[in-house]
């Protein structure tokens, strides 16, 4: 695990224990064979201090081939948007919008659609090791109490939302200003109360309401400053686009004249924070940037989307040296794949090609600046990074103690593995340090591997899926 950016743990032969009632990580040894007499019970009794028999403890045990990780965590998706997925990256995303998303995602207006389409759509995010994630819903507010629904019986942890946008919006696809503040409302209430288990605070629901204006252009700032306003009262995490492509900054700026930037649109409707997640975040002024590190505001880094659709490349290490949190988010679907791994390869390869066209522009890069994201930080970013910006990094994203255990179970060794084995990789095979073969071995599951290699999948210590 990686409990900070530049800290790449590896325990090639620990222990971690969880208690099946509250899914947290009671214990972690770094090595097994140094701890007491090595038995289970021995093991937990040394982690909870209270005896512990054969039938309180179920061992599983992890082959040569597996190892442990944090869950991966999805910080931007829109779950209507599988509908077309991989369909339309010719396009820019203003006409890519008003071809296919809008088109597709009215269609959401009969929940029978959301039943149908969804249970299969969440599955399809959890086999690809996604644990947590925050998803777009549609303007519909049934639909999306379907879609918090599925998403809780499959036992994923989320924030789900209600899309709203009352102008600059086709006339099939839109609403009032006061039927996207009130629904808004309607629907968090709705999720709020969907859920009355004892969890020791709302922040702990599997499934959460999240304030959602789709992006500023879409919506008044009479819609705007009601979003925040409701975010402020139910103490709720709000989510949206920005600065995503050059021709919607400039939109922006025909919409709100009287603002400094994009970002400040949002300020001044009172939806920045600490709780908030802007995902793209390409094309930032020093205003921009400058009201996300005052406000704590939060960035979620879509680089396979920002490929797709062409909008450019979002300088993470500008984020990172402004105390800005960042963490990453598949954006199906601007991204044409729902797998965390290829925003992990993608980010590595975004970073890379912008190093080099800084490099070419004559400009000096000194310190992190010049130095290509590493396999490591990747990581980081898909997991304590993701927890940071879901606003959880004191619940889960990394293997510690007390935490909650969301988690995954890598297998390198797995039929048609795009991942090759051991023996397959000479360089791999050479090296003495077992710490150092896992370095190398993690940084193929990063640029190599898919969902065929996720064998398990577990949130706050339930078992959510299984490779069959």
């Amino acid at each position: 695990d990686t409990p900070s950016l530049n800290e790449l743990r590896i325990r090639t032969n620990g222990a971690l224990g969880v208690d099946q009632t509250t899914g947290r990580i009671i214990g972690v040894s770094d090595d097994v064979s140094i701890c007491l007499s090595g038995t289970a019970e021995a093991l937990v009794e040394s982690w909870t201090g209270q005896a512990a028999t054969k039938d309180d403890i179920h061992v599983t045990t992890l082959s040569s081939d597996q190892f442990l990780m944090p869950g991966l965590i999805d910080t931007h998706t829109h779950a209507p948007q599988f509908a077309f997925l991989g369909i339309g990256h010719d396009l820019p995303l203003m006409d890519w919008l008003e071809k296919y998303t809008f088109k597709h995602e009215s269609e959401f207006k009969d929940p029978k659609v959301a039943k149908e389409f969804y249970h299969d759509v969440i599955n399809r995010v959890i086999r690809n090791g996604v644990t947590f994630a925050a998803y777009y819903g549609t303007i519909h507010t049934e639909s999306n109490r379907v879609l918090a629904d599925t998403i809780r019986n499959a036992g994923q942890r989320a924030f789900v939302g209600k899309v709203c946008m009352d102008v600059n919006s086709p006339s099939y696809y839109s609403e009032s200003t006061e039927e996207s503040i009130e629904g808004t409302e309607k629907f968090v209430k709705a999720i709020l109360g969907d859920q009355n288990e004892s969890t020791g605070g709302s922040e702990l629901r599997l499934v959460r309401p999240i304030v959602t204006p789709r992006f500023a252009p879409t919506c008044s700032m009479d819609c705007l400053r009601g979003l925040g306003d409701i975010a402020h009262k139910y103490q709720l995490p709000v989510q949206s686009h920005l600065c995503e492509n050059p021709s919607e900054v400039a939109f922006v700026k025909q919409c709100f004249p009287d603002s400094t930037s994009y970002t400040d649109v949002y300020r001044k409707a009172g939806l920045l924070g600490h709780r908030t997640i802007m995902a793209h975040c390409v094309h930032m002024s020093a205003d921009d940037i400058k009201h996300l590190r005052e406000t704590g505001s939060c960035v979620s880094h879509c680089p396979t989307s920002n490929f797709a659709l062409g909008s450019g490349i979002a300088d993470v290490r500008r984020f990172i040296a402004n105390d800005i949190p960042v963490g990453l988010g598949t954006d199906v679907g601007g991204g044409y794949t729902p797998s965390i791994l290829d925003a992990m390869r993608m980010a590595a390869a975004a970073n890379r090609a912008l190093i080099a066209a800084k490099r070419d522009r004559g400009e000096q890069l000194e310190g992190r600046d010049a130095v290509p994201l590493e396999a490591g930080e990747t990581v980081f970013l898909a997991t304590q990074g993701g927890a940071r910006v879901m606003g959880m990094a004191d619940q889960l994203g990394s293997l510690d103690k007390d935490k909650l255990f969301d988690a995954i179970v890598v297998d390198l060794d797995v039929p048609s593995s795009p991942v090759p084995s051991v023996n397959g990789t000479p360089a791999v095979k050479c090296l003495g340090d077992p710490a150092e073969a896992w370095r190398v071995r993690l940084e193929q599951f990063v640029f190599l591997a898919d969902d065929r290699n996720i064998a398990r999948v577990y949130v706050g210590g339930n078992l959510i899926h299984t490779k069959q």
